[in-house]
């Protein structure tokens, strides 16, 4: 039998030893031609990373929310040229978009078939991504944003709070909860944090009419913290 040709590393991240287990046996047997390294932790991975050359493709796998994208955020910053497939407890649309922008290239849940971890692993290490239909069909909603939603949209990411949205927009609060709320459906999340996590590409595209600004501005990636995953300066009111 011929022994598997070597064709670099897959780092494989999770602080779940059975998990970590299971997924490098499956890759083991799917893609031989790649070694499995496996790590616990984010931070135990980059205290060694200079020593692993080849590398393809990094796993990470967490439990979802701020520590998921906190691993992200370590990830990409100890080496921007690894390509990350997410492994997510998480399946909503959101989550799936947020580690999209934080640099992710693939996104597969736990509540998916084998299979499609499989698949986005040669995806990934082909140089391609993976994203679930489930973001995909999330995007039309983020075009169809009318400019006083924009607007809001930019106040909540500065850290503004309704009432003062209102009194700078020249509306009611009651009007801007309303807003809020319409904003939250369009998006498919259910907080004004997570309005701030999934508008980051949406006001990168154009200039909108900022609450307390005299001129039309662009929300920057220095309005949003990505080590606190807050707007800078202050978090969103709840």
């Amino acid at each position: 039998m011929l022994k598997p040709r070597y064709a670099g590393n897959i780092i494989l991240v999770s602080s779940n030893k059975l998990l970590r287990d299971c997924i490098d046996i499956v890759l083991s047997a799917d893609v031989p031609d790649y070694k499995v390294q496996l790590f616990s932790n984010v931070d135990e991975w980059c205290r060694v990373s200079s020593l692993y050359t080849h590398v393809r493709l990094l796993i990470l796998c967490e439990n979802g929310g701020v520590d998921e994208s906190r691993a992200l955020i370590s990830a990409r910053d100890c080496d921007p040229t690894i390509p990350v497939l997410v492994l997510s407890n998480s399946d909503d649309a959101a989550s799936i978009i947020q580690a999209i922008d934080l640099g992710a290239r693939g996104y597969v849940s736990c509540a998916r078939d084998v299979g499609d971890l499989v698949q986005a692993v040669r995806r990934l290490i082909n140089g391609e991504t993976f994203v679930p239909a489930e973001a995909e069909r999330a995007e039309p909603a983020r075009k169809s944003m009318t400019q006083r939603q924009l607007s809001i949209i930019a106040a909540i990411r500065l850290g503004k709070t309704n009432a003062e949205i209102g009194r700078e927009l020249g509306i009611g609060e009651s009007t801007v909860k309303v807003h809020v709320r319409k904003i939250m459906r369009q998006l498919q999340v259910t907080n004004r944090t997570a309005i701030a996590h999934r508008s980051r590409d949406i006001l990168l595209t154009g200039d909108y009419p900022i609450p307390g600004c005299d001129t039309r501005s662009k929300i920057t990636p220095a309005d949003f913290d990505l080590k606190t995953l807050e707007p800078a300066g202050r978090p969103p009111s709840a």
